[in-house]
Order: C-alpha cells, then structure tokens, then sequence
C-alpha cells in the first residue's frame, strides 16, 4: 500500500517522458513479384525419352573392369534416372483418362 503513490508518480512520469518521443513507424515497403503456379493441363503425349538401362550403357568387360565404387555411383545415378523419368511420366499423364482393360 504504501508503494501505490510512488509507482502512480513514477509511472505518470514514465509516460508524459515516453508520449513526446514516439514515432509512427514508417509504411512497410511492399514489392509484387511473379509466381509461378502449376495448373493442370490437357494429357501431353510427349513423355521423354526411357532411361538407357546399365547393361545397354556398359560392356560386360568394362562393367568387369570398374572398381567396386564406382559400380555403386553408377547404379545409384541410375537409379537418380529411373525415378526422375517415373516423375516425368506421371506429370505428362496425370490429365489422361483412365485405360480402360479389355
């Protein structure tokens, strides 16, 4: 109770100090920029090119004479190929109806 009136006077104090110093803030600045958004197309025809698999890509005597790692880079770039042609066929097909089997 007693610490009432001398936090009433300190803070009209703090106030009437801090009223005369406020700024409004300046406006934000706004910059319009350009997006790209995906919309959905009729169904394309073109789907790429198939990936060339790795018995095409190598002899059996040069897959022979490559070295244990760089066996595996070239199985896991091949496999890098296989899903992004899988990615590239279904975004050329997502629009196309349903093949219906006979």
């Amino acid at each position: 109770m007693r610490w009432t009136p001398f936090a009433t006077a300190a803070f009209s104090l703090l106030a009437a100090c801090a009223g005369s110093s406020i700024e409004k803030a300046p406006p934000p600045d706004v910059e319009i920029q350009t997006v790209k958004v995906p919309v959905s197309v009729g169904c394309v025809g073109d789907r790429g090119e198939a990936v060339v698999p790795l018995a095409d890509r190598y002899s059996d005597a040069d897959w022979r004479a490559k070295p244990v790692g760089a066996k595996a880079q070239a199985v896991r770039a091949q496999a890098g190929r296989r899903l992004n042609e899988r990615d590239r066929e279904r975004a050329a097909t997502a629009a196309c109806p349903p093949v219906k089997a006979n």
